[in-house]
């Protein structure tokens, strides 16, 4: 074998194992922490005929808020999460609610609590358990605050204001211009 020709596969070999290395060290770990891809999920929303999963929200900033009717802190917080939603709606802020059916007391707890407090917000049902046990949902309310990538930035365990997520989401969307 030439050298030249030796030099093309050594230098072929090197770019190849170059793009290898760089591409698995951009992938992120995916899970529920903060710094991890968001765990994508598929469930059905209230009141609709059909799943969605939270990848349909990719290239919005993403505010995830779980929640439970019994939950005091869940019901003080809601009015705060829907006027945010207003208010930045047209800045791809998407807020979406994730019902834990499987801690609730009866199967219609959740409708008469959205009901009651007039919830404009998507609500995922998680029915078997699925989205609690990915996430690993042990105290409610949890709130999470993704990119537009789907990064989760915050957690937040206990009950959100307006104001602290306006300050979350502030620099995520100033990020994107």
């Amino acid at each position: 074998m030439n050298k030249k020709r030796l030099t093309t596969i050594v230098v072929l070999i090197a770019v190849v194992a170059s793009v290898i290395i760089i591409l698995t060290q951009n992938n992120l770990e995916v899970g529920n922490g903060k710094g991890m891809l968001a765990e994508d999920f598929t469930l059905p929303l209230y009141e609709e005929s059909q799943s969605r999963s939270l990848s349909d929200y990719r290239g919005d900033v993403v505010i995830l808020n779980v929640w439970a009717s019994w939950c005091e802190p869940c019901r003080k917080e809601m009015p705060a999460l829907m006027e945010l939603q207003s208010d930045y709606e047209s800045e791809d802020v998407s807020i979406v609610t994730v019902n834990m059916q499987t801690f609730e007391r009866t199967v219609n707890d959740a409708g008469e609590f959205i009901e009651e407090l007039g919830i404009t917000l998507p609500v995922f049902l998680d029915e078997e358990g699925e989205f609690a046990d990915a996430y690993q949902v042990q105290h409610l309310p949890m709130t999470y605050v993704l990119d537009r990538e789907g990064i989760i930035n915050e957690v937040i365990l206990g009950e959100v204001t307006y104001e602290q997520l306006e300050q979350l989401i502030v620099p995520l969307l100033e990020k994107a211009s």
